[in-house]
Parts: structure tokens; sequence; C-alpha cells
């Protein structure tokens, strides 16, 4: 067996066996009633969780074989479902998991790896887009019954990395002289971000319209504005 492919292999079985013994502390924690120490263990879970997909990833990538990266991308695809699209004003709207709570649970390679693909594939037959200066958003949005106390910091990493792939595909520039930002929260149905791109001369159009978006979001159409399109 190849080296790589056997160190590989060890870092990835030990990184499961610690996930499993963090989460079966964690519960029996929770079962002796110390809620506080099985909520902390359960985010090291999350945090070993996301890092062995990584590695899973690379180990997989390390046999070589000429499908891998299309095999690896559709798996991410169906275990984290994006959707992306232009709303009937314009705007340029994805739609994902939710983003990490904090800092320390953020892990750029893990969010670049979900978001990265599925902007790749909705543009791979559509022509270049770019919008000169606007605002891009992001929508935080929890399901009804989530705790307030477990809203997520709008400042982490996870935001860089969405932000530089929507750059790469839908703005001139991320700079502070074409791209503002703006950070709200929302409840619906379920817990997800929602990313929107809006010219800067519409955004107040957009902030006046955003309580009325319907749980399940905007409606989304596949086919690119014209005045947007770089020909």
């Amino acid at each position: 067996m190849n080296e790589l492919i056997s160190m590989g292999g060890k870092r990835c079985k030990k990184g499961i066996s610690d996930i499993s013994e963090g989460f079966n502390d964690a519960l029996r924690l929770a079962a002796d009633g110390d809620e506080l120490k099985a909520y902390a263990l359960l985010l090291d879970v999350v945090k070993m969780s996301e890092k062995s997909a990584c590695n899973l990833r690379e180990l997989v990538s390390r046999y070589g074989y000429p499908e891998e990266q299309e095999e690896l991308e559709q798996i991410v695809l169906g275990s984290h479902p994006v959707d992306i699209g232009f709303t009937e004003e314009g705007w340029f709207v994805v739609r994902m998991d939710p983003l990490a709570k904090t800092k320390a649970l953020a892990s750029k390679q893990y969010i670049r790896g979900i978001i990265a693909p599925a902007m790749r594939k909705f543009f791979a037959d559509k022509p270049n887009v770019r919008y000169p200066k606007c605002v891009l958003i992001f929508r935080h949005v929890y399901d009804r019954n989530f705790p307030v106390r477990h809203m997520r910091d709008y400042d982490n990493v996870e935001v860089k990395q969405v932000t530089d792939v929507v750059a790469m595909y839908v703005m001139v520039d991320d700079n502070p002289v074409n791209c503002r930002a703006y950070h709200c929260c929302a409840v619906g149905n379920c817990c997800r971000t929602e990313i929107y791109v809006v010219p800067q001369d519409e955004f107040i159009q957009w902030y006046h319209q955003e309580p009325d978006i319907p749980d399940e979001g905007v409606l989304l159409l596949d086919q690119v504005p014209d005045k947007w399109k770089i020909i």
C-alpha cells in the first residue's frame, strides 16, 4: 500500500475513533445532568467531524483515480444541497447549510469544499457574471424553535471563505470600494444561510422586501439576467 495512503488511513481511523469516544462521553455527561460540559464536548466533536470529513476527502484523492474529483463533488452536493439562482429582480442568491456558530467551530476547508463545487456546477453552462458595485448580504435564518443564545457570530472564517468563492464568480472585486457587507437574522422553517448579491443602488429595495421573504426562501431562476452578463 502507498505510504501516503497508509498514513492517511491511520489518521482517518484515529479521527473517527476520537469522534465516537467524544460523542459517547458527551452522552454520559448529559445523562448525569452536566449539560454544560456535554455541550462543550459536543462542540469539540463537531470540530473533529469536520476535520475528519476533510481528511477522508484527502485520502480518497490520494488514490489518483480520474473520476475522483467528480465523484467526491457529487457526494458533497448530495449531502449538503446548495440552491443557487437569480431573483426576479436580478439579484444573485445562494442558499446553503448554516455557517458555523463561532470562529472556534469554523472550518475554511470544510465550507469551501461545499460551496465551491456547487458554484462551479451552476456556472458551468452560463456566461460570466459581474456585479460592479454591490452589497453582499448574509441572511442567517433560524428555525423558529432555535434558542436565541445559540445564534452565530457574524465574524467567522467561513464567512470569508464564502465571500471569496462568491466574489470569484459574480463580483468585479470584493474590496470595500466595490462591495459592502450586510448581515441580518430571520426566522423560518429551518436553519440555513442565504447569501445575496444586490447592486448598491437596489439595496434599500431589498431591505424593505426582506421581512416578506417566505419561509422556504425566494423563488430562484436559473437564467442569468442580461444586464449582468459579460459577453
